[in-house]
Protein backbone atom coordinates (compact mmCIF):
# COMPACT_ATOMS: atom_id res chain seq x y z
CA UNK A 1 0.00 0.00 0.00
CA UNK A 2 1.31 3.20 -0.84
CA UNK A 3 2.35 5.97 1.86
CA UNK A 4 -0.25 8.73 2.09
CA UNK A 5 2.15 10.67 3.57
CA UNK A 6 4.70 10.30 1.27
CA UNK A 7 5.23 13.36 -1.05
CA UNK A 8 3.93 13.67 -4.99
CA UNK A 9 7.21 14.06 -6.33
CA UNK A 10 10.76 13.67 -5.33
CA UNK A 11 14.10 14.81 -7.00
CA UNK A 12 16.08 12.42 -9.25
CA UNK A 13 19.47 12.20 -8.25
CA UNK A 14 20.12 13.93 -11.63
CA UNK A 15 18.24 16.89 -11.06
CA UNK A 16 19.58 17.04 -7.42
CA UNK A 17 23.07 17.15 -8.86
CA UNK A 18 22.02 20.19 -11.77
CA UNK A 19 20.43 22.23 -9.68
CA UNK A 20 23.07 21.96 -7.11
CA UNK A 21 25.73 22.60 -9.73
CA UNK A 22 23.85 24.57 -12.04
CA UNK A 23 21.06 26.46 -10.03
CA UNK A 24 18.27 25.29 -12.00
CA UNK A 25 17.06 22.80 -14.20
CA UNK A 26 13.49 22.52 -16.51
CA UNK A 27 10.61 20.22 -15.80
CA UNK A 28 9.97 19.09 -19.55
CA UNK A 29 6.09 19.09 -20.90
CA UNK A 30 4.90 19.57 -17.12
CA UNK A 31 1.57 21.22 -18.26
CA UNK A 32 -0.41 20.13 -21.24
CA UNK A 33 -2.01 22.50 -23.90
CA UNK A 34 -5.23 22.86 -21.87
CA UNK A 35 -3.30 24.19 -19.09
CA UNK A 36 -1.37 26.70 -21.19
CA UNK A 37 -4.39 27.97 -22.49
CA UNK A 38 -5.74 28.47 -19.35
CA UNK A 39 -2.43 30.16 -17.93
CA UNK A 40 -2.87 32.88 -21.15
CA UNK A 41 -6.24 33.23 -20.34
CA UNK A 42 -5.36 34.58 -16.85
CA UNK A 43 -3.09 36.79 -18.04
CA UNK A 44 -5.54 38.33 -20.75
CA UNK A 45 -7.80 38.81 -17.32
CA UNK A 46 -5.23 40.26 -15.57
CA UNK A 47 -4.78 42.59 -18.42
CA UNK A 48 -7.63 43.54 -18.85
CA UNK A 49 -8.61 44.74 -15.07
CA UNK A 50 -8.63 48.51 -15.18
CA UNK A 51 -5.40 50.07 -14.02
CA UNK A 52 -6.42 52.36 -11.42
CA UNK A 53 -5.23 52.82 -8.11
CA UNK A 54 -8.60 51.92 -6.22
CA UNK A 55 -9.17 49.02 -8.47
CA UNK A 56 -5.70 47.33 -7.81
CA UNK A 57 -5.69 48.02 -3.84
CA UNK A 58 -9.28 46.58 -3.49
CA UNK A 59 -8.38 43.48 -5.44
CA UNK A 60 -5.27 43.21 -4.13
CA UNK A 61 -2.93 42.72 -7.22
CA UNK A 62 -0.06 45.49 -7.99
CA UNK A 63 1.79 46.98 -10.13
CA UNK A 64 5.60 46.03 -11.46
CA UNK A 65 6.71 49.40 -9.69
CA UNK A 66 5.57 47.90 -6.12
CA UNK A 67 6.32 49.85 -2.95
CA UNK A 68 6.66 53.06 -4.95
CA UNK A 69 3.06 52.49 -6.95
CA UNK A 70 0.87 50.81 -4.68
CA UNK A 71 2.05 53.59 -2.10
CA UNK A 72 1.46 56.49 -4.16
CA UNK A 73 -2.09 56.89 -6.45
CA UNK A 74 -0.71 59.64 -7.88
CA UNK A 75 2.46 57.57 -9.08
CA UNK A 76 3.26 57.57 -12.90
CA UNK A 77 2.16 53.95 -13.70
CA UNK A 78 -1.99 54.96 -12.90
CA UNK A 79 -0.91 57.81 -15.73
CA UNK A 80 0.50 55.23 -18.08
CA UNK A 81 4.27 54.77 -17.71
CA UNK A 82 5.94 51.78 -18.75
CA UNK A 83 9.33 50.24 -18.25
CA UNK A 84 10.94 49.78 -21.66
CA UNK A 85 11.07 46.25 -21.48
CA UNK A 86 7.56 45.46 -20.86
CA UNK A 87 5.71 47.72 -23.35
CA UNK A 88 1.80 47.73 -23.77
CA UNK A 89 0.99 44.80 -26.09
CA UNK A 90 0.44 45.92 -29.64
CA UNK A 91 -3.14 44.09 -30.15
CA UNK A 92 -4.61 44.99 -26.97
CA UNK A 93 -2.62 47.34 -24.94
CA UNK A 94 -2.59 45.04 -22.42
CA UNK A 95 0.32 46.15 -19.71
CA UNK A 96 3.81 43.84 -19.43
CA UNK A 97 3.31 42.36 -16.11
CA UNK A 98 1.13 42.67 -12.98
CA UNK A 99 2.19 41.22 -9.63
CA UNK A 100 0.18 39.34 -6.88
CA UNK A 101 -1.83 37.01 -10.07
CA UNK A 102 -3.74 35.26 -7.85
CA UNK A 103 -5.96 38.17 -6.17
CA UNK A 104 -6.77 39.12 -9.63
CA UNK A 105 -7.67 35.60 -11.40
CA UNK A 106 -8.60 32.18 -10.64
CA UNK A 107 -7.07 30.78 -13.81
CA UNK A 108 -3.48 30.58 -12.23
CA UNK A 109 -5.11 28.02 -9.89
CA UNK A 110 -4.05 25.10 -11.16
CA UNK A 111 -0.09 25.72 -9.79
CA UNK A 112 -1.42 27.00 -6.51
CA UNK A 113 -2.73 23.39 -6.34
CA UNK A 114 -0.07 21.69 -8.27
CA UNK A 115 1.17 18.36 -5.79
CA UNK A 116 4.13 18.04 -8.07
CA UNK A 117 5.72 22.07 -8.19
CA UNK A 118 4.23 22.22 -4.01
CA UNK A 119 6.73 18.99 -3.33
CA UNK A 120 9.55 19.96 -5.51
CA UNK A 121 10.05 23.43 -3.51
CA UNK A 122 9.37 22.19 0.04
CA UNK A 123 12.50 19.54 -0.97
CA UNK A 124 14.91 22.17 -2.08
CA UNK A 125 13.62 24.73 0.69
CA UNK A 126 14.56 22.07 3.52
CA UNK A 127 11.05 22.02 4.94
CA UNK A 128 7.14 24.02 4.38
CA UNK A 129 7.20 26.82 1.95
CA UNK A 130 4.64 29.11 1.43
CA UNK A 131 3.58 31.43 -1.95
CA UNK A 132 5.38 34.48 -1.85
CA UNK A 133 5.20 35.81 -5.22
CA UNK A 134 2.92 35.21 -8.15
CA UNK A 135 3.08 37.05 -11.46
CA UNK A 136 3.39 37.47 -15.27
CA UNK A 137 6.00 38.93 -17.30
CA UNK A 138 4.59 39.36 -21.05
CA UNK A 139 7.22 40.94 -23.58
CA UNK A 140 6.24 42.32 -27.19
CA UNK A 141 9.56 42.24 -29.38
CA UNK A 142 11.65 43.66 -30.11
CA UNK A 143 12.28 44.26 -26.25
CA UNK A 144 15.50 44.08 -23.76
CA UNK A 145 16.18 41.58 -22.02
CA UNK A 146 16.18 43.20 -18.46
CA UNK A 147 19.44 43.29 -16.16
CA UNK A 148 21.04 40.17 -14.98
CA UNK A 149 20.71 40.18 -11.27
CA UNK A 150 21.07 38.38 -8.23
CA UNK A 151 24.43 35.77 -7.68
CA UNK A 152 26.16 34.37 -4.71
CA UNK A 153 27.92 37.70 -3.80
CA UNK A 154 27.30 39.29 -1.92
CA UNK A 155 25.43 37.41 0.94
CA UNK A 156 21.36 37.52 0.60
CA UNK A 157 19.87 36.08 3.67
CA UNK A 158 16.60 35.99 1.68
CA UNK A 159 17.14 34.38 -1.65
CA UNK A 160 20.63 32.66 -1.14
CA UNK A 161 20.99 28.82 -1.80
CA UNK A 162 21.81 26.50 0.89
CA UNK A 163 22.93 22.68 0.93
CA UNK A 164 22.64 21.44 4.70
CA UNK A 165 24.93 18.69 5.20
CA UNK A 166 24.31 17.57 8.44
CA UNK A 167 20.87 16.52 7.59
CA UNK A 168 21.58 15.71 4.07
CA UNK A 169 19.22 18.13 2.68
CA UNK A 170 18.61 21.71 0.72
CA UNK A 171 18.48 24.70 2.09
CA UNK A 172 17.26 26.85 0.05
CA UNK A 173 15.69 30.77 0.76
CA UNK A 174 13.67 31.09 -2.13
CA UNK A 175 13.07 29.23 -5.20
CA UNK A 176 10.91 29.88 -8.23
CA UNK A 177 9.20 28.29 -10.73
CA UNK A 178 8.63 29.87 -14.15
CA UNK A 179 6.00 28.24 -16.13
CA UNK A 180 6.47 28.74 -19.92
CA UNK A 181 3.63 29.77 -21.91
CA UNK A 182 5.27 30.50 -25.18
CA UNK A 183 8.02 29.08 -27.59
CA UNK A 184 11.30 29.69 -26.07
CA UNK A 185 13.01 27.28 -27.68
CA UNK A 186 15.13 29.77 -30.13
CA UNK A 187 17.11 32.61 -28.56
CA UNK A 188 15.61 35.26 -30.75
CA UNK A 189 12.16 34.70 -28.56
CA UNK A 190 13.85 36.14 -25.28
CA UNK A 191 14.34 33.05 -23.64
CA UNK A 192 14.98 32.86 -19.71
CA UNK A 193 18.57 33.47 -19.10
CA UNK A 194 20.94 32.08 -16.18
CA UNK A 195 24.56 32.29 -15.42
CA UNK A 196 25.24 28.62 -14.29
CA UNK A 197 26.78 28.37 -10.88
CA UNK A 198 26.17 31.83 -10.08
CA UNK A 199 24.23 30.68 -7.09
CA UNK A 200 27.65 29.41 -5.21
CA UNK A 201 29.98 32.79 -6.54
CA UNK A 202 32.39 34.18 -3.91
CA UNK A 203 32.59 36.88 -6.47
CA UNK A 204 30.27 39.36 -8.38
CA UNK A 205 30.05 38.98 -11.96
CA UNK A 206 32.86 41.11 -13.78
CA UNK A 207 31.07 40.90 -16.86
CA UNK A 208 28.00 42.63 -18.42
CA UNK A 209 25.10 42.84 -16.61
CA UNK A 210 22.42 44.96 -18.19
CA UNK A 211 21.95 42.77 -21.58
CA UNK A 212 22.66 38.34 -21.31
CA UNK A 213 23.60 38.91 -25.24
CA UNK A 214 26.70 40.30 -24.05
CA UNK A 215 27.58 38.17 -20.94
CA UNK A 216 29.50 35.17 -21.38
CA UNK A 217 28.81 33.65 -18.53
CA UNK A 218 24.92 33.40 -19.45
CA UNK A 219 23.11 31.16 -21.02
CA UNK A 220 19.78 30.63 -22.91
CA UNK A 221 17.46 27.79 -21.05
CA UNK A 222 15.78 26.88 -24.24
CA UNK A 223 12.00 26.04 -23.66
CA UNK A 224 8.49 25.11 -25.14
CA UNK A 225 5.14 26.00 -23.69
CA UNK A 226 4.36 23.50 -20.57
CA UNK A 227 7.78 23.23 -19.53
CA UNK A 228 8.22 24.43 -16.07
CA UNK A 229 12.26 26.18 -15.08
CA UNK A 230 12.73 25.62 -11.26
CA UNK A 231 15.55 27.85 -10.27
CA UNK A 232 17.36 29.51 -7.43
CA UNK A 233 16.76 32.63 -6.94
CA UNK A 234 20.35 33.23 -5.36
CA UNK A 235 21.41 32.25 -8.93
CA UNK A 236 22.17 35.46 -11.72
CA UNK A 237 19.33 35.17 -14.15
CA UNK A 238 17.13 37.23 -16.23
CA UNK A 239 15.76 36.76 -19.77
CA UNK A 240 17.55 37.56 -23.33
CA UNK A 241 16.29 39.87 -25.84
CA UNK A 242 13.27 39.69 -27.87
CA UNK A 243 14.97 40.08 -30.99
CA UNK A 244 11.55 39.31 -33.79
CA UNK A 245 8.03 40.81 -33.35
CA UNK A 246 6.60 37.53 -31.53
CA UNK A 247 4.95 38.13 -28.12
CA UNK A 248 6.75 36.37 -24.56
CA UNK A 249 4.72 34.86 -21.64
CA UNK A 250 5.81 33.04 -18.93
CA UNK A 251 4.28 32.99 -15.15
CA UNK A 252 6.54 32.94 -11.96
CA UNK A 253 5.56 31.26 -8.94
CA UNK A 254 8.04 32.67 -5.72
CA UNK A 255 8.18 29.90 -2.82
CA UNK A 256 9.90 30.73 0.48
CA UNK A 257 10.16 28.63 4.15
CA UNK A 258 7.24 29.43 5.77
CA UNK A 259 9.00 29.40 8.84
CA UNK A 260 10.90 32.75 8.96
CA UNK A 261 9.28 34.49 7.39
CA UNK A 262 9.21 38.79 6.72
CA UNK A 263 5.80 39.70 5.98
CA UNK A 264 7.11 42.87 4.23
CA UNK A 265 4.02 44.80 2.48
CA UNK A 266 4.64 45.58 -1.08
CA UNK A 267 8.04 43.24 -1.37
CA UNK A 268 6.13 40.04 -1.46
CA UNK A 269 2.77 38.87 -1.68
CA UNK A 270 2.92 37.03 1.82
CA UNK A 271 -0.33 38.62 2.92
CA UNK A 272 -3.77 37.11 0.65
CA UNK A 273 -6.87 39.34 1.03
CA UNK A 274 -9.78 37.32 2.25
CA UNK A 275 -11.45 36.13 -1.61
CA UNK A 276 -8.07 34.40 -2.03
CA UNK A 277 -7.88 32.95 1.32
CA UNK A 278 -11.80 31.52 0.14
CA UNK A 279 -11.27 30.72 -2.70
CA UNK A 280 -7.63 28.20 -1.81
CA UNK A 281 -8.91 27.07 1.48
CA UNK A 282 -7.83 24.02 0.44
CA UNK A 283 -4.40 24.91 0.31
CA UNK A 284 -3.85 26.82 3.42
CA UNK A 285 -0.48 25.89 4.17
CA UNK A 286 0.98 27.56 1.29
CA UNK A 287 -0.72 31.17 1.57
CA UNK A 288 -1.05 31.15 5.30
CA UNK A 289 1.69 28.81 6.75
CA UNK A 290 3.64 30.11 10.34
CA UNK A 291 3.96 34.01 10.92
CA UNK A 292 0.89 34.88 8.88
CA UNK A 293 -0.15 38.45 9.64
Amino acid sequence: MADANAPAYELTPEQKYEFDLSGYFVLRQHFDADAVAEFHAGIDELQAIPRDYDTYTRLGVASYFLRSAMADREHPFWKGEHRADRAPNPRTGGIGRVDHALCGTGKFDRIVRDPVLKAIHTELAGGPVYLSATYYIEKAGPAPGGGLHNGGFPVDRDIHYGYDHTRGRFACRSTKSVIILSDMTRVENGPFAAIPGSHKANFACPFAMDDASRNPMAVPVLAAPGDVVIFSEGMTHNAYPVTNRSIRRSAFFNYMPAIGRDNLPFQRMSIYPEHVLRRLSDQADLLTAAGYI
